[in-house]
């Protein structure tokens, strides 16, 4: 590649972070998020569940825009079937 090419690639590289940038504050200004809150609303949006590790936990506040991730690790996990009346095997007895 010559040193020219090579400039030009950088050119076209620094146009497409530029690019990206204008594209993300488009976003924030038709997201009509203002000041961070000084009590968020936070909604939890996605997670990550591992076996034998602590779970992650993503939540965004709907009125700023603001994220958050929680890692959580499982202490204690309880099983309850509310439906147990319902069931033609209601755990009286061993099939």
């Amino acid at each position: 590649m010559t040193r020219e090419e090579q400039i030009e690639e950088q050119i076209k590289e620094q146009m497409l972070l530029i690019q990206q940038k204008m594209d993300r504050l488009a976003a924030w200004k038709q997201s009509g998020y203002g000041e961070p809150c000084v009590h968020h609303h936070w909604k939890l949006v996605n997670y990550e569940l591992w076996e034998d590790a602590p779970y992650n936990l993503y939540f965004a506040c709907d009125q700023c825009g603001m994220t958050m991730t929680q890692k959580a690790k499982v202490i204690e996990e309880t099983i309850f079937d509310e439906w147990q009346e319902y069931r033609e095997n209601k755990g009286d007895e061993e099939e």
